[in-house]
């Protein structure tokens, strides 16, 4: 599982036909309501080219075509995605707590704020946070993985934290230039 950190949630405006590349689905055309993006999916038929833009020209035609929304603006939020334990680091830094450590004896409810795997927060408080722990978190220099059984446990290579700390600060930036908020879960 993953914790995604973006902006909160708004009604789509317009839906683009895209493979899934973050490239291709900025530069594809967009359409005013989902039923005619749907079309364009349908007609692109199953021998097609690559998209313009896309990351991997050379198998894009393999892929099936998706509808995406777009964002207010016609812009898509920025996302970060991380792992669930890489994700309670960053909430941990962030100065976030996770549900079980503060002893409730209660499951969690909505007014109880913002917690380690989910939460949404005005972006200003958001990046406040994210400048605090970059300015406070030494150089992080990384973890070894590990076997558990048949599972790895995957570690983080040196300078993992200040990478997602960087991205969640643009992130937030984002968010602020636009008066949303951030969101995680």
């Amino acid at each position: 599982m993953s914790v995604t950190f973006t902006a909160d949630w708004r009604p789509a405006t317009q839906f683009a036909v895209t493979c899934g590349c973050e490239r291709a689905t900025a530069l594809a055309v967009p359409h005013d309501t989902y039923e005619a993006a749907s079309v364009e999916a349908l007609s692109a038929g199953l021998a097609r080219n690559a998209l313009p833009g896309c990351a991997m020209p050379e198998i894009c035609p393999e892929y099936p075509l998706h509808v995406h929304d777009v964002a207010p603006g016609g812009e898509f939020a920025p996302e970060v995605n991380v792992s669930e334990r890489k994700a309670a680091l960053l909430t941990d830094l962030l100065g976030f707590t996770a549900p079980e450590s503060t002893g409730a004896t209660r499951p969690p409810r909505l007014d109880d704020g913002p917690t380690g795997d989910a939460g949404q927060l005005p972006a200003e408080d958001f990046l406040g946070r994210v400048l605090v722990a970059l300015a406070l978190t030494p150089e992080d220099e990384g973890l070894e993985g590990y076997w558990d059984g048949r599972h790895h446990l995957g570690g983080r290579r040196a300078g993992y934290l200040q990478l997602r700390l960087a991205e969640l600060r643009d992130l937030a930036q984002w968010c602020v230039d636009r008066g949303r908020d951030v969101a995680w879960g």
